[in-house]
């Protein structure tokens, strides 16, 4: 059995361990990954400006880890929801938001997804990919032109929603959907729901490698460079 779970390298008054525990319960409730998934996690001072720092994934062991840094002054000033977002958010990358099975889908100069992917998954007929914001928002997001104000595309939109479609492309790209989202609804009430889910697979996660940890290059800033407004 595979799960999503966590590692807290270092924290900040527990907060950044609630937030990840309810990002995990989150995406726990909707798929059971192809193969487990780590999200790491530890707080540094990043300076003015940075939210946060996402690094590539790396597997090891049938393991994926995916390493993220939040910044401590951010961490300070927001609620654990805020957080809890993010690290969805991030979580949702290392799925595949981004990487070699989401880039067969569609077609990198249009950003429309392939007539196969469509017949796949319908509702993939009505979105779009983002083809600009830099390197680190291009061809990993939903348009942000399009879908503005969803937990996948790059900008972070105060009124912030998930759409069902979210969930489902992940069966595309390997995953097996446990729980379909029926409408389009508020990241907010889902983050509520996923916060009184009591995590039942201690016992799995305890089998997995928490602390293994390599270098990978830097992936994501948070806010996106090159983006003229207030990002994830």
């Amino acid at each position: 059995m595979t799960l999503i779970t966590y590692k807290i390298v270092n924290d900040e008054g527990g907060k950044l361990k609630k937030a990840a525990r309810i990002a995990c319960n989150f995406w726990n409730t909707f798929l059971t990954p192809k193969k487990a998934i780590v999200i790491r996690l530890r707080v540094s001072d990043l300076g003015e400006g940075t939210i946060a720092l996402a690094s590539e994934p790396y597997t090891a062991k049938g393991t994926m880890y995916g390493p993220v840094t939040v910044n401590t002054a951010f961490l300070k000033q927001v609620r654990v929801s805020k957080v809890a977002g993010i690290i969805v958010h991030e979580i949702g990358h290392t799925l595949g938001f981004g990487f070699a099975a989401w880039m067969k889908l569609f077609d990198e100069k249009t950003g429309l997804f392939t007539p196969k992917s469509v017949a796949a998954l319908p509702a993939l007929s009505a979105m779009r990919v983002e083809l600009d914001g830099g390197p680190e928002t291009e061809l990993s997001h939903w348009d942000e032109a399009r879908h503005g104000g969803e937990l996948m595309t790059g900008e972070d939109d105060s009124a912030e929603q998930v759409l069902p479609v979210t969930i489902a492309v992940m069966a595309l790209l390997g995953h097996k959907i446990k729980k379909r989202l029926r409408k389009k609804t508020s990241l907010t009430k889902l983050l509520t729901r996923a916060a009184k889910v009591k995590f039942a697979k201690k016992v799995q996660a305890k089998q997995l490698d928490l602390d293994l940890f390599r270098e990978t290059k830097l992936r994501e800033t948070l806010p996106h460079k090159g983006r003229r407004r207030r990002h994830r």
